[in-house]
């Protein structure tokens, strides 16, 4: 369910029309092109269905027809392309169902940030999708607009971010899986943060903290590992929580490169998870359920965070001003696997216990 005005999980399509009004997708199709062989009471339910469902007509499709042709690029920053495979597969097909090309372009840092534009300009690209945490960058975002680009932002947002969005709310979705590991007895439960330049670090430690507060368990600095949302990484924050002297029954990282990173040191050390320690995750990537113990972590809905992004962009191309200010919240979901258990003591504190 989204939280702003938009009320689907996704965009609407000529087909969910068709179904509200109780008629094919064929009848929709006339009724846009103003077929006057279309019977009025048949026309009123198309249009009262349109209205009820928000239905935007793919006008680039359209376009196409007439020798227009839109490129799109997504610009990213992620350390690891290949871990982002469900992210760019969906992405790549929600760009192909409307009838759009998409370039893939890294931006290292922000010195790049006016090749890029450059390269944006001469290739044409009219809209850019920009994941975490490139739409921080004020001055790339205020670059892409002096040349009359579109933008949609793919994750999480700052509150004072004012294009479109499409995201889950990563502190509520943080806290859902520290309450989970709270409900299985855990007590003292490691937190291993992401890269400090994107927005869902802050939030999704605040996640944490707010789960804790509910259960009235304290907040422990030395439980607070930094991380950079890279296995590398993960594997420093992991060594640093499980030689704590009072270590963690439970590690929850901001991402499944650091969870699985964990998990890693965990085994390495002799401790068997979940037994004597449980590890959880977030993002539910493909190295989730490829890793043993299969991994427990927040699940983002990909397909449709994608579908949204591709879709205001194309909105946007379309003429549709309002698009640009859509700012899009979907539903998250913690996924129980192997890798969580109930702590091996009693009060969730298993500091020496059970080590290998």
């Amino acid at each position: 369910m989204l939280t702003d005005n938009e009320t689907r999980a996704g965009p609407a399509t000529i087909r969910d029309v068709a179904a509200r009004a109780g008629v094919s997708h064929m009848t929709v199709s006339r009724v846009m092109n103003g077929d006057a062989r279309v019977r009025p009471e048949t026309r009123a339910a198309v249009q009262s269905a349109i209205r009820e469902l928000r239905y935007t007509p793919n006008s680039v499709a359209r376009a196409l027809s007439k020798g227009v042709h839109h490129r799109l690029a997504l610009l990213h920053r992620f350390p690891n392309l290949g871990t982002q495979g469900e992210f760019l597969v969906h992405l790549l097909a929600a760009a192909r169902d409307h009838h759009v090309d998409l370039a893939v372009l890294r931006v290292s840092s922000a010195l790049e940030d006016g090749a890029v534009v450059n390269e944006l300009r001469d290739t044409n690209v009219r809209a850019v999708i920009l994941a975490a945490p490139l739409a921080h960058d004020t001055e790339l975002v205020s670059m892409l607009r002096e040349q009359g680009i579109a933008l949609v932002a793919v994750g999480a947002a700052r509150a004072e971010m004012t294009i479109a969005s499409v995201r889950i709310d990563d502190q509520a979705a943080a806290a859902s899986a520290t309450r989970h590991l709270i409900a299985l007895g855990h007590r003292r439960i490691g937190f291993i943060k992401g890269d400090p330049a994107h927005a869902s670090t802050m939030l999704r430690l605040n996640g944490y903290r707010e789960a804790l507060e509910e259960a009235r368990l304290p907040f422990d600095p030395d439980l607070i590992a930094s991380g950079a949302y890279t296995y590398r990484s993960g594997l420093d924050a992991a060594e640093q929580l499980l030689g704590l002297p009072g270590r963690p029954s439970a590690i929850f990282a901001s991402n499944d490169d650091m969870a699985a990173a964990t998990m890693a040191v965990a085994h390495r050390q002799g401790l068997v998870v979940p037994s004597q320690l449980s590890v959880c995750g977030f993002d539910d990537t493909e190295i989730a359920t490829t890793i043993w113990p299969a991994l427990t972590t927040v699940r983002q809905p990909i397909q449709q965070i994608t579908a949204a992004a591709i879709d205001l962009a194309v909105r946007q191309l379309a003429g549709d001003a309002s698009a640009g200010a859509i700012q899009q919240v979907f539903e998250h979901s913690v996924v129980s696997r192997e890798s969580d258990g109930p702590p091996a003591s009693g009060n969730g504190d298993d500091s020496e216990a059970g080590r290998g």
